[in-house]
């Protein structure tokens, strides 16, 4: 008797259908190939932060999420305006505002910030309550301040404390 490829059954039993093995297989590696790639991006690229405090109103409200790039600095340096996350003295991230660049001075008078002698152009127009006699950068610091400059701290910081930057 010549088999069609087909088996038949003895009476009563019921067919169950189960997924070939294969098909599991293939969803577990995607599932798994998927948290890789999120846990990836995710710790090596982009961070996500929550700001706490007051320090960059109005920019940055407290309570607000965003997301620190990671990488945004391996290829570029640090520019005059970019808000960056940075490593504190006490190992919290604050978010800040930088106004110098290696090489700068940077003087505070008359609640005005001047970088290398001339009034910082500043879209936010803040008044700084504090006085700083004209301090000139290292060629690996940049001076940070927060966008609230009645209660921020501010001052100069090394590069290798700028963990990133925040795009959005």
């Amino acid at each position: 008797m010549e088999s069609d490829g087909q088996e038949i059954l003895p009476a009563g039993t019921q067919l169950q259908r189960q997924r070939p093995p294969l098909v599991r297989k293939n969803f577990l590696a995607t599932v798994l190939v998927l948290g890789a790639l999120f846990f990836s991006i995710f710790k090596f690229w982009m961070m996500p932060v929550k700001i706490l405090g007051e320090s960059m109103y109005p920019t940055y409200r407290n309570g607000t999420r965003h997301f620190l790039n990671r990488m945004a600095y391996w290829s570029a340096e640090p520019q005059r305006g970019d808000v960056i996350g940075m490593r504190a003295p006490d190992d919290d991230l604050y978010i800040k505002r930088i106004i110098g660049l290696p090489g700068d001075t940077i003087e505070i008078t008359n609640a005005v910030i001047f970088v290398n002698g001339a009034p910082l152009r500043d879209p936010l127009e803040a008044p700084v309550p504090r006085l700083v006699h004209p301090f000139t950068l290292n060629p690996n610091e940049y001076w940070v301040i927060g966008d609230n400059r009645f209660i921020s701290v501010f001052g100069p910081i090394t590069r290798k404390d700028i963990l990133g930057k925040i795009v959005f």
